[in-house]
């Protein structure tokens, strides 16, 4: 009988934390409309490196000389590591290109497919099922 007590209290645990951590992430496909290519070019104004995605926020000066400010979701940081990215990759103040997908929902948030550093350099961020 303590047998079976310990199996529905660990059923009803799982159950219960399953449906939350399910919810908590999303598909790139769902969020993002990979019909929608966009690029952003502008200065890096902050960098969150957290899980379960960075962001990188891009402050973007249009040709009328109007600002907007994007935020650009790229992969885990576990998966940037090894695709050879480190905290220290993109800094506030960096120049950057991004090429990815818009949000399906906001006109000013973007997946990161590729990152172009001013030097030249290709940081990747999505999977390849994620390009087109």
């Amino acid at each position: 009988m303590k047998r079976l007590s310990i199996a529905v209290t660990a059923l009803l645990a799982y159950l219960l934390i399953t449906p939350a951590t399910l919810l908590a992430h999303h598909s790139v496909g769902g969020t993002f409309d990979a019909e929608k290519p966009v690029s952003v070019e502008g200065v890096v104004t902050k960098v969150e490196w957290f899980n379960p995605h960075i962001w990188i926020y891009v402050s973007v000066t249009a040709a009328d000389g109007s600002n907007a400010e994007y935020q650009c979701e790229g992969s885990s940081p576990n998966s940037l590591r090894r695709r050879g990215w480190s905290k220290d990759s993109l800094k506030q103040g960096d120049n950057i290109a991004v090429e990815g997908i818009l949000s399906r929902s906001d006109p000013y948030s973007c997946y990161a497919q590729v990152v172009r550093l001013e030097d030249g350099t290709r940081l990747f961020s999505g999977s390849a099922s994620e390009l087109r």
